[in-house]
């Protein structure tokens, strides 16, 4: 029959845990006290102090969580079924061998590769810290820890904005290698410069496109324009002509009803002579 599983109290538990997340904490605080002193970048060495400022803090966290189980902070690595002092012994030499090893580098290379070197050991440093948070995180949800269990997923947010932060630095810092130690004709053109002849081809084109429908918008105005004014010009004119005709016709009316009473009137008239030349004759007959 296989043995029982040793039961155990979840505060024990948890302090075993929480002193693995200190021990790490101590020993990244080393790492980045001894990379922020090889470090010349202003940027990424700003960015470093500020994770070293986070990094004391965590660690005075967890250890106040530590003794509020019940149990005490341990300076360095906790080794199961070890005593505490070996796993400080063995934190201090593992700091200080890391921090031998980083001014070694930076001996023998140049600058630009021991910035991207101790980068990408922090970044590795971040993720192994982002595991430990979460399966503490984990394990106090579960036993409903919740003060344990708030305080790893706020160490463990930071830990991981860390992480993002190096991995966005990581090209940058390549970049800063091959302009520092690679030849320029053996570099690659800048991507960003094809980016902005595209970008301003597109422009050209766009604003010759615009340019285009603004000219055939403007014939188009100008045609409609000269169209409404020929048509009202044509408006106008048969208006005019019209006006002329009706004028035309009023004249000629005029002039035939004009004519017409002239003829009336010589009508009239000739008659009135005749009858006048007929009284004439009877007043002549009339006196004879």
């Amino acid at each position: 029959m296989p043995p029982e599983p040793r039961l155990i109290d979840r505060d024990v538990k948890l302090a075993q845990w929480l002193n693995e997340a200190h021990a790490k904490e101590a020993e990244l605080e080393a790492d980045l006290t001894a990379h922020i002193a090889l470090t010349t970048k202003a940027a990424y060495k700003k960015r470093l102090q500020q994770h070293l400022k986070e990094t004391r803090q965590h660690k005075r966290d967890l250890a106040k969580r530590i003794k509020a189980l019940g149990s005490e902070a341990t300076a360095g690595l906790e080794i199961p079924g070890a005593p505490s002092a070996l796993g400080e012994v063995a934190g201090k030499a593992i700091a200080s061998v890391k921090g031998q090893l980083g001014t070694a580098r930076a001996m023998v290379t140049e600058q630009s590769e021991t910035h991207l070197r101790n980068a990408q050991e922090e970044l590795r440093e971040e993720n192994v810290e982002i595991a430990l948070y979460l399966r503490i995180e984990a394990f106090a949800t579960e036993v409903g820890d919740r003060e344990t269990e708030q305080l790893a997923k706020r160490i463990r947010r930071d830990e991981e904005r860390m992480a993002k932060y190096l991995t966005a630095e990581i090209p940058r810092l390549v970049k800063d290698l091959v302009k520092a130690e690679i030849p320029r004709d053996q570099r690659a053109q800048p991507a960003r410069r094809r980016r902005r002849s595209s970008s301003s081809g597109s422009t050209g084109r766009s604003a010759s496109s615009a340019s285009t429908r603004g000219s055939g918008s403007s014939s188009r105005s100008a045609s409609g324009t000269g169209s409404g004014r020929a048509s009202r010009g044509g408006a106008s004119g048969r208006r005019t002509s019209g006006s002329s005709g009706s004028s035309g016709s009023s004249r000629s009316s005029g002039s035939s009803r004009s004519s017409g009473s002239s003829r009336s009137s010589g009508s009239s008239g000739g008659r009135t002579s005749s009858n006048g030349g007929g009284s004439s004759s009877s007043r002549r007959r009339t006196a004879a």
